[in-house]
């Protein structure tokens, strides 16, 4: 069984990536290029991401939190797009996000068919600003 964190960055991470790929691009006006160097990856993989390749959110549309998580999506490409936040910060703060509410335990029961995951005593949030 995969560590939860692992999960967070193999699973999650690519799909927080894509929807704010999206948001930032459709909604923000934002270059393909503008993106990439705020995620500090490669225009190929922001193109990835906006053309579906990158970060199948299937299972995240799917939860009963998706809503929500979208919110904490468009308000992150908000604060990004006016410069009032940094990418780091607001993938952090979806990623505590994507954990609270449970999305991360829905991944886990959706990809392994086992029962949802419990607090993980490896990474406590301790100091989380959610």
């Amino acid at each position: 069984m995969r560590h939860p964190c692992e999960m967070l960055v193999v699973d999650v991470l690519p799909i927080i990536r894509k929807e704010l790929s999206v948001e930032l691009v459709n909604i923000h006006g934002m270059t393909m290029a503008k993106v990439a160097k705020i995620f500090k990856v490669s225009g190929t993989a922001v193109s990835q991401y906006i053309h579906g390749i990158r970060g199948d959110s299937a299972v995240v549309e799917n939860s009963p939190h998706y809503e929500g998580f979208m919110e904490e999506i468009s308000l992150s490409a908000d604060r990004l797009a006016k410069g009032e936040s940094e990418i780091m910060r607001e993938l952090c703060r979806i990623c505590d996000y994507v954990e609270r509410v449970g999305i991360l335990s829905y991944v886990h029961e959706k990809s392994n068919g086992t029962i949802p995951l419990v607090e993980c005593a490896e990474c406590p949030r301790e100091n989380s600003e959610v």
